[in-house]
């Protein structure tokens, strides 16, 4: 096993996608074969390439820091309870690599800003108290709630999102995944709503309300007004067309403005 490595936390490894550049593909690891040909084989090839070939030989790097920063970052496999999940190379004592596109912060930072003017302490990048799961934003609610607010914009396979939000759960988080994507493996997999994919310059304007599109988060019951508890009426059709529309009803109580499908 190489030793001048830092593993990522649990947290990070759940998180993380993996190319492989020979062949031009990422990899699955949660698959025997890694979804590409001769999967098998190459596994085998890559774990006798530790202690052997420095990691930066190895052919394996993140796509995130690829296509979000431009940046080739080496990457090496890392079992946990029998399974294969991929690390990014960081000598140790080195911080931990951020996937974060600019939408993501501009998402983390709303929100944080709308929780405080509405009253609840918000803060971004937030460890639980067991230090197993690193919130975005994390929202001191209402009787004791601490809700914990994660906006996921790339893509995640489904064990991997069951697993970060096993971390949040036993870490007495109520959380909320934002998926930008229709088709993202969270969606039914968490607690989430769904929002439109939107640039960070637009996200950033508090005029602008950005509109729940769907969901199985459970919304708190009030008003179904701009100054009320829902975020956006579920009796009202989401207009693609007009992503930032107010999305109230007018309604003076969530019995006639239903709160969206409840969470898992």
């Amino acid at each position: 096993m190489d030793d001048d490595l830092q593993i990522d936390s649990d947290e990070d490894l759940f998180r993380n996608p993996v190319f492989y550049e020979p062949v031009g593909r990422s990899l699955d690891l949660d698959r025997p074969d890694l979804g590409v040909p001769q999967g098998q084989d190459l596994l085998n090839v890559l774990l006798r390439m530790r202690g052997r070939v420095p990691v930066e030989k190895r052919g394996l790097i993140c796509p995130d820091c690829r296509d979000l920063r431009g940046r080739r970052v080496p990457m090496y496999l890392v079992q946990r309870d029998g399974v294969w999940l991929a690390s990014h190379y960081r000598k140790p004592g080195e911080k931990p690599i951020s996937h974060e596109s600019d939408e993501h912060l501009a998402r983390k930072e709303r929100v944080a800003k709308d929780s405080e003017d509405h009253g609840f302490h918000a803060d971004i990048e937030s460890q639980t108290a067991d230090w197993h799961a690193r919130l975005d934003v994390r929202i001191n609610g209402a009787n004791g709630i601490v809700l914990g607010y994660e906006p996921q914009l790339c893509a995640q396979t489904a064990r991997g999102m069951r697993a970060r939000e096993g971390f949040r759960r036993r870490g007495g988080i109520q959380s909320v995944w934002d998926f930008a994507d229709p088709d993202h493996a969270g969606i039914g997999t968490v607690p989430y709503v769904r929002t439109p994919n939107l640039p960070a310059s637009v996200i950033r304007v508090q005029k602008y309300p950005i509109a729940v599109q769907d969901g199985n988060f459970v919304v708190e019951e009030g008003q179904c007004s701009q100054n009320g508890a829902l975020t956006r009426c579920p009796e009202k059709p989401y207009d693609p067309e007009n992503p930032t529309d107010a999305g109230y009803c007018g309604a003076g109580t969530a019995s006639s403005c239903p709160p969206i499908s409840r969470a898992p």
